[in-house]
């Protein structure tokens, strides 16, 4: 899902010299000069003025209020996700390991709330915080207790059903990454 709107984006700016005959510097500059400050007012400005149809518009707005860069653009979105929660890169580090570990061909894709966990399919996500870090997985009708709860707080889709809260990395084992593997296969229909 982050993957496809960032391909979806990337695509998007390679082609706006042939679709608008301008290239991305240029569009800023005009957004500039048109002094407009809102998402709403530029997408209707975009799409009054320059006939761009709502997802161009929303786009080169989303763009243009992230400083010209792209929305998706991993690096960046990694380092706002950790603003002010620096201390957990070494967790989260240490997740991403065990969690590649198991599943070589997982993604870690940032989004603008939380690190999507997907191949192709998304299967779940981790949420840091700034005392813990929550790794939200679909486990269906898999019982809660100590290591697996009911999923809160994720900011991400629904179909999440159960978390793994973690504090240090002296809780990471081999249940992490056997419950995503369970997520993985029930995502990807194994």
């Amino acid at each position: 899902m982050a993957k496809e709107a960032r391909e979806l984006e990337q695509a998007f700016i390679k082609s706006l010299v042939d679709v608008t005959g301008a290239d991305l510097a240029e569009w800023m500059q005009t957004l500039e000069a048109a002094r407009l400050e809102k998402n709403n007012e530029i997408v209707k400005w975009l799409k009054s003025e320059k006939e761009f149809n709502h997802m161009q518009a929303s786009m080169l707005a989303g763009i243009f209020l992230n400083d010209g860069e792209p929305v998706f653009h991993y690096p960046t979105l990694f380092q706002k996700l950790f603003a002010g929660k620096e201390q957990q890169r070494p967790l989260y580090d240490a997740i991403a390991a065990n969690l590649h570990e198991e599943l070589p061909s997982i993604l870690f894709i940032p989004t603008k709330t939380y690190v999507s966990l997907e191949d192709e399919r998304v299967f779940g996500c981790a949420k840091i915080n700034k005392t813990n870090i929550r790794i939200g997985l679909d486990l269906d009708d898999e019982p809660f207790g100590d290591t697996v709860r009911k999923g809160v707080g994720l900011g991400a889709m629904p179909n999440i059903t159960h978390m793994i809260e973690l504090k240090d990395t002296g809780q990471i084992d081999e249940r992490l990454g056997a419950y995503a593997r369970q997520a993985y296969e029930r995502a990807h229909g194994a």
